[in-house]
Protein backbone atom coordinates (compact mmCIF):
# COMPACT_ATOMS: atom_id res chain seq x y z
CA UNK A 1 0.00 0.00 0.00
CA UNK A 2 1.44 3.38 -0.96
CA UNK A 3 1.98 6.37 1.31
CA UNK A 4 -0.69 8.96 2.12
CA UNK A 5 -1.20 11.74 -0.39
CA UNK A 6 -1.60 15.43 0.28
CA UNK A 7 -4.96 17.14 0.02
CA UNK A 8 -4.03 19.16 -3.05
CA UNK A 9 -7.55 20.54 -3.60
CA UNK A 10 -8.37 21.36 0.01
CA UNK A 11 -9.27 25.00 0.68
CA UNK A 12 -7.45 26.71 3.54
CA UNK A 13 -10.65 28.01 5.10
CA UNK A 14 -14.37 27.28 5.04
CA UNK A 15 -16.52 24.23 5.50
CA UNK A 16 -17.62 22.43 8.65
CA UNK A 17 -14.43 20.48 9.22
CA UNK A 18 -11.80 20.43 11.93
CA UNK A 19 -8.49 21.16 10.20
CA UNK A 20 -6.58 20.75 13.44
CA UNK A 21 -7.06 16.97 13.28
CA UNK A 22 -6.18 14.58 10.47
CA UNK A 23 -7.85 11.28 9.60
CA UNK A 24 -6.28 8.60 7.42
CA UNK A 25 -8.39 6.44 5.14
CA UNK A 26 -7.94 4.08 2.22
CA UNK A 27 -9.70 4.13 -1.13
CA UNK A 28 -8.93 1.49 -3.76
CA UNK A 29 -5.72 0.55 -1.96
CA UNK A 30 -4.38 4.11 -1.87
CA UNK A 31 -4.03 5.96 1.44
CA UNK A 32 -5.39 9.48 1.75
CA UNK A 33 -6.01 12.04 4.46
CA UNK A 34 -9.06 14.04 5.49
CA UNK A 35 -10.48 15.83 8.52
CA UNK A 36 -13.29 15.27 11.03
CA UNK A 37 -16.46 16.65 9.46
CA UNK A 38 -15.60 15.34 5.99
CA UNK A 39 -17.73 12.86 4.15
CA UNK A 40 -15.86 10.25 2.18
CA UNK A 41 -16.87 12.14 -0.96
CA UNK A 42 -15.53 15.52 0.20
CA UNK A 43 -12.27 13.91 1.34
CA UNK A 44 -11.83 12.23 -2.04
CA UNK A 45 -12.44 15.49 -3.86
CA UNK A 46 -9.95 17.27 -1.61
CA UNK A 47 -7.37 14.67 -2.58
CA UNK A 48 -8.04 15.07 -6.29
CA UNK A 49 -9.81 11.76 -6.84
CA UNK A 50 -12.09 12.42 -9.79
CA UNK A 51 -12.96 8.86 -10.92
CA UNK A 52 -14.79 6.80 -8.32
CA UNK A 53 -16.70 4.29 -10.44
CA UNK A 54 -17.59 3.13 -13.93
CA UNK A 55 -20.93 3.24 -15.67
CA UNK A 56 -23.08 0.21 -16.35
CA UNK A 57 -22.70 -1.47 -19.75
CA UNK A 58 -20.24 0.97 -21.36
CA UNK A 59 -17.91 1.29 -18.31
CA UNK A 60 -17.37 5.00 -18.80
CA UNK A 61 -15.56 6.89 -16.00
CA UNK A 62 -17.84 8.46 -13.42
CA UNK A 63 -17.11 11.06 -10.72
CA UNK A 64 -18.94 12.63 -7.79
CA UNK A 65 -21.76 14.89 -8.96
CA UNK A 66 -24.05 15.40 -5.94
CA UNK A 67 -23.90 16.13 -2.22
CA UNK A 68 -26.34 13.69 -0.62
CA UNK A 69 -28.69 10.78 -1.16
CA UNK A 70 -29.18 11.68 -4.83
CA UNK A 71 -25.56 10.78 -5.71
CA UNK A 72 -25.70 8.22 -8.58
CA UNK A 73 -22.01 7.46 -9.10
CA UNK A 74 -20.03 7.42 -5.84
CA UNK A 75 -21.37 4.10 -4.58
CA UNK A 76 -18.65 2.26 -2.69
CA UNK A 77 -17.95 -0.93 -0.77
CA UNK A 78 -16.87 -0.39 2.85
CA UNK A 79 -14.83 -2.71 5.03
CA UNK A 80 -11.30 -4.06 5.34
CA UNK A 81 -12.34 -7.63 6.19
CA UNK A 82 -14.75 -10.02 4.55
CA UNK A 83 -17.05 -10.16 7.59
CA UNK A 84 -17.15 -6.38 7.83
CA UNK A 85 -18.18 -5.65 4.24
CA UNK A 86 -20.94 -3.07 3.77
CA UNK A 87 -22.14 -2.82 0.14
CA UNK A 88 -23.62 0.08 -1.82
CA UNK A 89 -22.77 2.98 0.49
CA UNK A 90 -22.98 6.46 -1.02
CA UNK A 91 -19.72 8.29 -0.39
CA UNK A 92 -21.69 11.53 -0.03
CA UNK A 93 -23.49 10.12 3.02
CA UNK A 94 -20.59 8.31 4.69
CA UNK A 95 -18.85 10.28 7.45
CA UNK A 96 -15.09 10.00 7.36
CA UNK A 97 -13.41 8.21 10.27
CA UNK A 98 -9.94 7.00 11.10
CA UNK A 99 -9.06 3.80 9.25
CA UNK A 100 -12.03 3.84 6.88
CA UNK A 101 -11.47 1.44 3.99
CA UNK A 102 -13.51 1.74 0.79
CA UNK A 103 -13.32 0.41 -2.75
CA UNK A 104 -15.11 1.12 -5.99
CA UNK A 105 -17.86 -1.30 -6.92
CA UNK A 106 -16.93 -1.37 -10.59
CA UNK A 107 -13.82 -1.43 -12.77
CA UNK A 108 -11.43 -4.27 -13.63
CA UNK A 109 -8.53 -4.56 -13.01
CA UNK A 110 -9.06 -1.12 -11.43
CA UNK A 111 -11.35 1.87 -11.79
CA UNK A 112 -8.69 3.97 -13.52
CA UNK A 113 -7.90 1.41 -16.22
CA UNK A 114 -11.01 -0.64 -16.74
CA UNK A 115 -10.68 -3.10 -19.59
CA UNK A 116 -14.42 -3.03 -20.07
CA UNK A 117 -14.01 0.63 -20.97
CA UNK A 118 -13.15 -0.60 -24.46
CA UNK A 119 -16.78 -1.61 -24.78
CA UNK A 120 -17.80 2.02 -24.35
CA UNK A 121 -15.93 2.99 -27.49
CA UNK A 122 -17.69 0.35 -29.57
CA UNK A 123 -20.91 -0.03 -27.61
CA UNK A 124 -22.94 2.49 -29.56
CA UNK A 125 -22.57 0.41 -32.70
CA UNK A 126 -22.81 -3.14 -31.35
CA UNK A 127 -24.84 -2.65 -28.18
CA UNK A 128 -27.71 -0.18 -28.72
CA UNK A 129 -29.94 0.68 -25.75
CA UNK A 130 -32.06 -2.25 -24.67
CA UNK A 131 -30.13 -4.88 -26.62
CA UNK A 132 -29.73 -7.04 -23.50
CA UNK A 133 -33.50 -7.50 -23.13
CA UNK A 134 -33.47 -9.68 -26.23
CA UNK A 135 -29.89 -10.96 -26.32
CA UNK A 136 -29.99 -12.77 -22.98
CA UNK A 137 -33.48 -14.22 -23.24
CA UNK A 138 -32.38 -17.50 -24.77
CA UNK A 139 -31.32 -20.13 -24.22
CA UNK A 140 -32.77 -20.09 -20.72
CA UNK A 141 -30.20 -22.63 -19.54
CA UNK A 142 -27.45 -20.03 -20.03
CA UNK A 143 -29.00 -17.41 -17.75
CA UNK A 144 -26.89 -18.33 -14.70
CA UNK A 145 -23.79 -17.80 -16.82
CA UNK A 146 -25.04 -14.50 -18.19
CA UNK A 147 -26.08 -13.29 -14.75
CA UNK A 148 -22.61 -13.67 -13.27
CA UNK A 149 -21.04 -11.29 -15.78
CA UNK A 150 -23.99 -8.89 -15.89
CA UNK A 151 -23.81 -8.43 -12.13
CA UNK A 152 -20.10 -7.64 -12.33
CA UNK A 153 -20.77 -5.00 -14.96
CA UNK A 154 -23.67 -3.45 -13.05
CA UNK A 155 -21.41 -1.65 -10.60
CA UNK A 156 -23.16 -2.75 -7.42
CA UNK A 157 -21.56 -4.02 -4.24
CA UNK A 158 -21.50 -7.57 -2.93
CA UNK A 159 -22.81 -9.02 0.30
CA UNK A 160 -20.26 -10.45 2.77
CA UNK A 161 -19.75 -14.20 2.78
CA UNK A 162 -18.97 -14.34 6.50
CA UNK A 163 -21.13 -13.63 9.55
CA UNK A 164 -21.20 -10.05 10.84
CA UNK A 165 -19.13 -9.97 14.07
CA UNK A 166 -20.70 -6.74 15.36
CA UNK A 167 -23.67 -6.39 17.68
CA UNK A 168 -26.32 -3.69 17.34
CA UNK A 169 -28.84 -1.89 19.50
CA UNK A 170 -32.48 -2.48 18.60
CA UNK A 171 -35.21 0.10 18.97
CA UNK A 172 -38.90 -0.74 19.11
CA UNK A 173 -41.18 2.00 17.81
CA UNK A 174 -44.78 2.19 19.03
CA UNK A 175 -47.78 4.20 17.89
CA UNK A 176 -51.35 4.69 19.10
CA UNK A 177 -52.96 4.23 15.69
CA UNK A 178 -51.51 2.75 12.53
CA UNK A 179 -53.49 3.03 9.30
CA UNK A 180 -52.32 0.87 6.39
CA UNK A 181 -53.82 1.70 3.02
CA UNK A 182 -55.55 4.74 1.58
CA UNK A 183 -58.76 3.15 0.42
CA UNK A 184 -62.22 3.90 1.76
CA UNK A 185 -61.63 1.90 4.95
CA UNK A 186 -58.22 3.44 5.52
CA UNK A 187 -59.49 6.99 5.05
CA UNK A 188 -62.41 6.34 7.37
CA UNK A 189 -60.06 4.92 9.99
CA UNK A 190 -57.72 7.91 9.71
CA UNK A 191 -60.65 10.35 10.00
CA UNK A 192 -62.05 8.59 13.05
CA UNK A 193 -58.62 8.55 14.71
CA UNK A 194 -58.10 12.25 14.01
CA UNK A 195 -61.48 13.14 15.51
CA UNK A 196 -61.19 11.16 18.72
CA UNK A 197 -60.93 12.94 22.06
CA UNK A 198 -57.54 13.19 23.79
CA UNK A 199 -57.05 10.19 26.02
CA UNK A 200 -59.49 7.97 24.10
CA UNK A 201 -58.35 4.68 22.66
CA UNK A 202 -59.55 3.55 19.27
CA UNK A 203 -60.49 -0.05 18.67
CA UNK A 204 -61.49 -1.86 15.55
CA UNK A 205 -65.21 -2.61 15.32
CA UNK A 206 -66.08 -5.30 12.83
CA UNK A 207 -64.42 -6.40 9.65
CA UNK A 208 -65.28 -3.31 7.60
CA UNK A 209 -62.51 -1.26 9.14
CA UNK A 210 -64.79 1.20 10.99
CA UNK A 211 -63.40 2.62 14.24
CA UNK A 212 -65.35 3.43 17.36
CA UNK A 213 -64.16 5.46 20.32
CA UNK A 214 -63.45 3.28 23.32
CA UNK A 215 -63.37 4.11 26.97
CA UNK A 216 -60.15 5.58 28.41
Amino acid sequence: MSQSKQQVFRLNTGGRIDRSRTLSFTFNGQRYQGHPGDTLASALLANGVDIVNRSFKYSRPRGIVAAGAEEPNAIVQLGSSEAGQVPNVRATQQALYEGLTATSTNGWPNVQRDLMGLIGKLGGQFMPPGFYYKTFMAPASMWLTYEKYIRKAAGLGRSPMEADPDSYDHFNQHCDVLVVGAGAAGLAAALAAAQRRPGDRCRRAGRDGRLAAGQP
